[in-house]
């Protein structure tokens, strides 16, 4: 991909990203969907050690668990508090160790651990710094750790501290009188013992750590504390959130980190409840991605062009790369939000990342530019081959909302089996999972709001606020959009001209955290919308700025039952659309053939010559065209002793072109040499109209007006690539979609066009198509002239 390509990918997906807010799923405080006991939570807890040394990262262990919690005691009690701790469901990986638990396969190498922590864990809160945690099945776990080693204990110290967290701020740590943001708590005995220097400072006094929100009945709190010693610098962070009125924890995270030189080592953790989502799988899934900055701009940096000062909030006083502004594809208007997407009747069901989970994704549609709403998914069941239900509880552990990436608009989940060792053989059952998908509607226009206008006060719709400031270099600008609830502003950067560059949004922690930890902060505890910041570089000041308004219509959410099956069985279906956008990159014979650019009806009805550099010769027609027309050189030259002559090249994707070459097909490259002659056609080419793709399914394009003309059972599949020119909004070509078996005729089996179409007169396209036509040739002899002049060497 060139650097202009990955600017404009780069925009494009910055410009998608700033309408997500409409896509993203509410999800409410301890609201897991389940009613639970004032002495009862279930939590997600995650961890994941990680080693650094230079560029190479590498995750050491990771685990992570549902955990049910139950108060055995008062929980408003100034006395001891104890809670049992249960998981309901387990993860861990130790990749050194060769070590793997799953509760829904604890079979294997790890099913002796597996049935120590299944049992659970005892934690009691003694009133001084530090929790006590201690499994069940204590003597099993004594003589587990005896048995592996002397290693044992630290090995297993990751897994271990899931269930070492203490999740109730008891009545004898919290203040009685009222609390205000700068105040200090001491909060260390929530955490794992194995985490002293977060309780404690370094004379052994408990830590404190200070409010810095209050909202309601909810209390934010944060520790920082960095300190080096004998060359060593150690880092530690915490956040959390809890109810002062019972105590219980909202969120948690932990960050520490020790770092020598480029050496690295950081442990995470976060606790949250089970209803929260994406978190678990943003570090479930981290693979490390410390010292980026450093390397941001290298040498060979697709956007190190030139850097603007700015600061973190796009004001001027650090570095920001500027590029030329790209010209992106935009949505058309939708009023009415009357832009089908959910006619699809399956998904397709597969293995997340890893493998360790089951993804669902349903594809809503084809859309130009972008696209973002809402989507839920409810009364997920999972059925057999008899289409009777499996009795398997799921978690829910991600959902993303309705968004568009390359044209494709699609949604989804990950769900996690709950439970221990009966569900991997109810999961050898699956044959597919039916789900109830809760879509809303978009309605979308664009407005051109006036540039001055816009300079002496923000803009507003709805809660969503845009603001433009002019900075202190001549041409220079600063837009920042922040979008709230069910409303959504887009800028549309096409026609202005000048540079652009993406101010990344500032982190709620402090600098050294990672990409992924200072995520995982904004998700867990961030109670604004992100807001997006652009500066702009203009040549001239233009009239007006074109803004795309996006509004959810919560009053008309459509409901629909869709299947999710295997992705063979989904692509087998060519009624459904297409899972990935179409493959629009260059081929060798596209230069020559024009695949990827625009082809207007009849543009191609004559063929002529071509030349790329000036020492080549090509004629570029379609396939089915090259079929009755043929060059002929009526005055040519000789190569190398031997005359050149015309060789027919087919790209296999409909488009041919003939090229001036040696007999040998090794020299196409020609110098101070004059050609002449004519193409002589059989008949004149025309391109008939088939019309746009089908309207509620842009991907199908219906052949009606060509199958007319032919027998279907008769002509082959290949004569789609010769005959049809469909392209999408842009011009470009699009490609059918065939069935697999089109591909694999034996004997006399004939794959003829018939077995491509759905319900017997549509084609499936790999794109929305825009265009269609279809070529025919009348039985006129046609003879085009023509000569060309090869250059001279330089």
């Amino acid at each position: 991909m060139t650097s202009s390509q990955n600017r404009i990918v780069f925009t494009a997906l910055t410009l998608c990203f700033s309408l997500l807010g409409l896509a993203s799923p509410s999800y409410g405080r301890e609201s897991d969907g389940r009613e639970m006991a004032p002495s009862q939570r279930e939590y997600q807890v995650t961890m994941s050690t990680l080693f650094a040394h230079g560029d190479s990262q590498q995750v050491t262990a990771r685990a992570r668990a549902l955990l049910q919690y139950r108060v055995d005691s008062a929980p408003n009690s100034a006395k001891a508090v104890s809670l049992s701790v249960l998981p309901a469901m387990l993860q861990y990986q130790d990749p050194a160790y060769r070590l793997n638990i799953n509760s829904f396969d604890d079979s294997g190498r790890g099913a002796a651990l597996a049935n120590i922590v299944r049992q659970g864990a005892l934690l009691m809160d003694n009133g001084d710094s530090q929790s006590k945690a201690r499994f069940k099945a204590q003597d099993e776990w004594h003589a587990y750790v005896a048995k592996q080693g002397q290693e044992a204990l630290s090995v297993l110290a990751p897994l271990k501290s899931l269930f070492e967290f203490y999740p109730l701020v008891s009545r004898a740590h919290r203040p009685q009188k009222a609390l205000a943001v700068g105040d200090t708590l001491r909060l260390g005995y929530l955490l794992p013992s194995g985490l002293g220097d977060f309780s404690q400072t370094e004379t052994g006094e408990p830590q404190e750590w200070q409010i810095v929100a209050i909202e309601g009945q909810w209390i934010r709190a944060r520790f920082e504390w960095r300190i080096k010693r004998q060359g060593i610098e150690y880092r530690r962070f915490g956040e959390v959130s809890f109810n002062r009125k019972t105590g219980w924890l909202d969120k948690l995270l932990l960050v520490d980190q020790q770092q020598k030189g480029d050496r690295m080592q950081a442990r995470r953790w976060l606790m949250a409840p089970t209803s929260t989502p994406y978190v678990s799988s943003i570090l479930w899934q981290d693979e490390g991605d410390y010292f980026d900055e450093g390397n941001f701009f290298a040498e060979g940096n697709v956007f190190a062009e030139e850097l603007l000062e700015y600061d973190a909030r796009g004001g001027e006083g650090a570095d920001i790369e500027l590029f030329d502004i790209p010209t992106l594809p935009m949505a058309p208007d939708d009023r009415d939000a009357s832009a089908a997407m959910m006619e699809p009747d399956e998904g397709v069901m597969s293995a997340g990342w890893g493998g360790d989970d089951i993804e669902l994704r349903y594809i809503h549609g084809l859309t130009t530019g972008d696209y973002a709403t809402s989507v839920e998914y409810r009364n997920i069941e999972l059925l057999d081959w008899k289409d009777r239900t499996i009795d398997l509880p799921l978690w829910q552990h991600s959902a993303r909302g309705a968004s568009a990436i390359n044209g494709v608009v699609s949604s989804g989940v990950n769900l996690l089996p709950v439970g221990w060792g009966e569900s991997k053989a109810k999961l050898e059952e699956l044959y597919q999972i039916r789900a109830e998908l809760i879509f809303t509607p978009v309605k979308r226009y664009s407005q051109h709001l006036p540039w001055p206008q816009l300079l002496k006060q923000p803009y507003r719709f709805g809660e969503t606020t845009l603001t433009l400031s002019a900075l202190s270099k001549p041409g220079r600008y600063r837009l920042a959009i922040t979008n709230r609830s069910a409303n959504a502003l887009a800028p549309d950067f096409n026609g202005l001209q000048g540079k652009l560059g993406i101010v990344e949004s500032e982190g709620l922690g402090p600098a050294w955290l990672s990409n992924t930890e200072q995520l995982l902060l904004d998700e867990l505890f961030s109670l604004e919308q992100s807001t997006h910041v652009y500066i702009l570089q203009l040549d001239s000041v233009p009239e007006s700025l074109k803004v795309l308004h996006s509004e959810q219509l919560s009053d008309r959410k459509i409901a629909k039952q869709v299947s999710f099956v295997t992705q063979s069985t989904y692509e087998a279906n060519l009624a459904n659309p297409p899972l990935e956008p179409a493959d629009l990159v260059p081929v060798q014979l596209e230069r020559v053939t024009k695949r990827g650019s625009a082809v207007e009806p009849g543009r191609l009805s004559e063929p002529s010559i071509a030349s790329i550099t000036g020492n080549d010769l090509y004629i570029p027609l379609p396939s089915a065209l090259a079929e009755v027309c043929q060059p002929q050189i009526s005055e040519g030259f000789e190569e190398a002793g031997k005359s050149v002559d015309w060789r027919l090249v087919d790209n296999g994707q409909g488009q041919s072109a003939y090229v001036l070459t040696t007999p040998d097909g090794k020299r196409r490259y020609f110098y101070d040499k004059r050609i002449k002659g004519s193409i002589e056609c059989l008949g004149r080419a025309h391109w008939q109209t088939l019309g746009a793709g089908d309207n509620r399914r842009p991907w199908l394009v219906d052949l009606t007006p060509w199958l007319s003309t032919l027998d279907k059972t008769e002509v082959p599949i290949s004569q789609l690539y010769r005959s049809l020119v469909i392209t999408d909004a842009q011009g470009r070509h699009l490609s059918p979609r065939l069935p697999k078996e089109a591909h694999s005729a034996k004997g006399s089996e004939r794959n003829t066009l018939d077995k491509a179409l759905v319900d017997g007169r549509w084609l499936s396209v790999d794109g929305a198509a825009s265009s269609a036509a279809y070529l025919s040739i009348d039985h006129e002899p046609l003879a085009i002239p023509y000569q060309f002049h090869l250059k001279p060497l330089p």
